[in-house]
């Protein structure tokens, strides 16, 4: 399982950690966009993008009510959501 909040994303241009910006998902991965909240980078250079196979994604599935999310503990099974 990967969740994604245990990650830290690092800029390559001004060296600042990225904040995690936007989830979207794509077929079967899981999409996470980190961004940096200065005015040295321009966002559309130095966004960085996380995929991550649905079904091991331990972040999107914890949350029921989360986009894509799963029941808690759920680990990807979608099915088992009340």
């Amino acid at each position: 399982m990967v969740n994604i909040r245990e990650f830290s994303v690092k800029c390559g241009n001004c060296q600042t950690y990225q904040t995690l910006s936007a989830y979207t998902r794509v077929g079967e991965y899981n999409v996470y966009s980190y961004e940096c909240e200065n005015d040295i980078c321009d966002v559309e250079v130095t966004r960085t993008l996380v995929e991550v196979l649905h079904e091991i994604d331990d972040f999107a599935n914890r949350d029921p009510n989360w986009r894509g999310g799963g029941k808690h503990g759920a680990h990807g099974d979608e099915t088992s959501q009340e």
